[in-house]
């Protein structure tokens, strides 16, 4: 497995099925009747990092930011990962802090990152 794969996937809070990924959503929506917005990414080939560095990251971040979600926290965020045939939940928050470790980059460093991504 590559390695930030083996680092994001570390940070899932639970893992499921693919297939049940629909009804999980449906299921917590009811439960706990709290709107999370979920973000989900697809890599059930494996892509190597510049594929999730250029241009995951900064799709994730203008998308939430659309929704009215902080691109530098990713907070009340839920990213899903689909990498075989297991949905991996991630918060947004460790999805974020996986990039920050990939990259190397403390706070600063990553909230211009993150000002990069929202301006283009």
């Amino acid at each position: 497995m590559l390695p930030y794969l083996e680092v994001l996937l570390e940070k899932s809070f639970e893992v499921i099925p693919g297939e049940s990924y629909n009804q999980y959503r449906l299921d917590v929506a009811e439960q706990i009747g709290v709107f999370h917005l979920f973000y989900e990414v697809p890599l059930m080939d494996e892509k190597p990092w510049r594929f999730l560095r250029d241009r995951v990251y900064p799709l994730f971040a203008r998308y939430i930011k659309a929704k009215l979600h902080d691109p530098a926290t990713a907070h009340g965020v839920v990213v899903a990962i689909f990498h075989t045939d297991r949905c991996y939940l991630l918060k947004g928050e460790d999805f974020l802090r996986a990039y920050r470790e990939m990259e190397g980059l403390d706070a600063a460093a990553f909230l211009e990152k993150v000002r990069q991504w929202l301006a283009t």
